[in-house]
């Protein structure tokens, strides 16, 4: 992701989407391009240590994914989704996944990457486990979004 005013706007489009906020940052919390740009370009700019990309397909931005080096060394955090919903369920994101989960584990000396879906995310979850990942831990009322605090499964793949 480029600090450029045409990545904040297409990340405003999707993160405005009813359907891409019922599991990513929420239905009552739509970016405007003001919203986008100053939540994400300290992290466009790695001032954050977080690492921003925009997912293509076929020359098109479908998506977001963003990694991170947790405070434990060697362990890899990761969130991500697809922002055009006519391109879920084709396996897209769980090729999203194993890229990056193999480029942290190749390239930046990863032993662990984690990530955190909402319980109630069947989708996410079955894409994350046919990428790789396992569920290890029930993180109780870990999140809030939509107004309550919602149950997250801590999930990890191992290298």
């Amino acid at each position: 992701m480029r600090d450029d005013e045409d990545d904040y706007a297409q990340m405003s489009a999707w993160l405005s989407d009813p359907r891409v906020l019922e599991f990513y940052e929420g239905r009552d919390s739509p970016y405007s391009i003001d919203d986008v740009r100053e939540q994400y370009s300290s992290r466009v700019m790695a001032a954050e240590g977080v690492t921003a990309c925009l997912i293509e397909y076929d020359k098109a931005a479908i998506g977001y994914v963003q990694f991170y080096r947790t405070e434990e060394m060697d362990v890899w955090g990761l969130d991500q989704f697809i922002g055009v919903p006519e391109l879920w369920n084709r396996g897209l994101g769980t090729r999203v996944v194993r890229l990056i989960v193999d480029y942290l584990f190749s390239t930046r000396g990863a032993v662990k990457c984690i990530l955190d879906p909402q319980a109630v995310n069947e989708r996410a979850i079955r894409c994350y486990e046919k990428a790789g990942f396992r569920k290890v831990r029930l993180l109780p009322a870990s999140e809030l979004h939509e107004g309550e605090y919602r149950d997250c499964w801590l999930m990890e793949a191992l290298r």
